[in-house]
């Protein structure tokens, strides 16, 4: 029976050498994973105190706060392949870019299925837009609508950093879609340039979470594209999801990252807001 366990213990070890593999990253560089197909489920071993982590399509950003202790990422992947990586901090690291094979992940779904993508139909020019329809250019779809709507959210709505000012105005719904509504000011004298702007669930951050888990959403389409703001400038953005809710224990969380710079910030949203969304 010993000699049983031993063998097993042996083989679980090297198992475990051969899936896990070692990325490096630094605190004054964005590190990406591009991956064989979409990331639909990431975890790590760091908190989002200590790092900012996430996925755009098959790309996964990572960057820590400040050095750290060596930790893991966990990624799934849409064709159901699972991933696992040491993350270990190097101020001096060369390699930011990763290139990740189907090969490099240690289990795969047997019933996992390719990401299919729908055609969306285009709708005819003498037809009004139907509720949760994309805007049209005589400005009364439900984007421009939401943007007209006067604000409400006046607390627990507002994140601040170096003189960066991200607040939630406004959330709305209507029969299909779910829009939120944001002013981003920038008060300093150095423009920010938009690396880019990213939505995910998460859990609630408690004194027992050392983990971080988050799902990725992304926005149907917005009214503007923000690429830069400019010293002492401010605009507002219009974001439309696919209808959601989500649990008392989690939250939304918006993140606005800089390119070429440290000032990333992040807005945690309420489950609350969202629940009572103002009819559009």
């Amino acid at each position: 029976m010993k000699r049983t366990i031993c063998i097993l213990t042996a083989l679980g070890a090297v198992f475990a050498a051969a899936a896990q593999h070692r990325i490096e990253w630094r605190r004054d560089k964005v590190t990406q994973l591009i991956f064989p197909s979409e990331v639909v489920k990431f975890r790590t071993g760091y908190t989002s105190d200590d790092a900012v982590s996430q996925s755009d399509g098959r790309v996964l950003y990572i960057q820590p706060v400040d050095s750290l202790p060596e930790s893991n990422l966990n990624v799934v992947t849409a064709d159901g392949r699972y991933y696992a990586f040491n993350v270990a901090y190097d101020n001096s690291a060369e390699t930011v870019n990763y290139i990740v094979t189907s090969s490099m992940a240690f289990y795969r779904e047997p019933e996992a299925v390719a990401e299919t993508t729908d055609a969306v139909p285009v709708p005819d020019a003498g037809k009004q837009p139907e509720a949760g329809g994309r805007d049209d250019a005589s400005g009364t779809g439900p984007l421009d609508r939401v943007k007209r709507r006067p604000d409400y959210i006046v607390a627990n709505n507002v994140a601040r950093l170096q003189k960066l000012v991200f607040m939630l105005k406004g959330v709305y719904v209507d029969e299909k879609r779910i829009y939120f509504k944001f002013r981003i000011e920038n008060n300093s004298n150095v423009p920010f340039d938009v690396d880019y702007i990213a939505f995910s669930i998460t859990a609630r951050k408690t004194k027992k979470t050392s983990t971080q888990e988050r799902v990725q959403i992304r926005p149907e389409e917005s009214d503007v594209q923000i690429r830069r703001l400019g010293a002492k400038s401010a605009c507002e953005v219009v974001y439309a999801f696919e209808k959601f809710t989500i649990g008392e224990e989690k939250l939304l969380l918006a993140e606005m990252l800089e390119q070429g710079g440290d000032r990333n910030i992040g807005l945690r949203i309420p489950e609350s807001f969202i629940i009572e969304a103002r009819k559009l």
